[in-house]
C-alpha cells in the first residue's frame, strides 16, 4: 500500500492521501466501544460501502441507541461514524482508481457516492486534489514514459505552487 505526504483537510490535519486500510487503534479507556463491537461495526461498514449507511443502521448492528453509539464510536475510533464512513469510501475508491482504469463515475457509484460530482466534491474536500489529478499522480506505472513523467512533474509543480 502506498503512503504519501499529509494534506490538510477539514476532517483531519494529518489525513494521508493514500489511506491506510487498517482498523484504527482502539483506545482502551472507559466510555468507548469494546474491541469486538468496533470490529463488528467496521466490518459492517466495509461490507456495505456501496449502499446507504445511516448512523441508525450502524447503531442497530450493535443494539445501541444512536446517541450512545455515536459518542462511544467517536471515543473509540477518534472520529464520528459519518467521517469514518467517508474515509473508508474514499480509501476504497482510491484503491479502485489505482488498481483499474474504470471511469470515475463507475467508481463513485460503486463506493456509495450518489454521482461523480458528489464524489469529486468530497474527494477534494478531504484530500485536496480532484480524483483525476490524484489518479494521475498515483497511477501504477506512472513512470512508463517521458510524457507521463513530464505530466506528473507539471501536476506536482502546480500543487506545490498553489500551496
Amino acid at each position: 500500500m502506498q503512503t504519501a505526504t499529509s494534506i490538510p483537510s477539514r476532517f483531519s490535519a494529518d489525513l494521508p492521501i493514500a489511506f491506510p486500510l487498517d482498523l484504527p487503534a482502539v483506545r482502551p479507556s472507559h466510555g468507548g466501544l469494546p474491541r469486538w463491537q468496533v470490529r463488528r461495526v467496521t466490518d459492517y461498514i466495509d461490507a456495505n460501502l456501496g449502499s446507504t449507511l445511516r448512523t441508525a443502521s450502524l447503531a442497530a448492528t450493535l443494539g445501541l441507541s444512536v446517541s450512545h453509539f455515536t459518542r462511544a464510536f467517536k471515543h473509540s475510533v477518534g472520529v464520528p461514524p459519518r467521517v469514518y464512513v467517508i474515509r473508508r469510501r474514499l480509501a476504497a475508491a482510491c484503491e479502485a482508481m489505482v488498481g483499474s482504469s474504470m471511469p470515475l463515475t463507475t467508481i463513485a457509484h460503486a463506493h456509495g457516492f450518489c454521482d461523480q460530482s458528489h464524489f469529486t466534491r468530497t474527494f477534494h474536500e478531504v484530500i485536496g486534489l480532484s480524483p483525476h489529478v490524484w489518479r494521475c499522480l498515483n497511477a501504477r506505472g506512472a513512470g512508463d514514459g517521458p510524457f507521463v513523467s513530464e505530466q506528473k512533474q507539471a501536476i506536482e509543480l502546480a500543487i506545490v505552487e498553489a500551496a
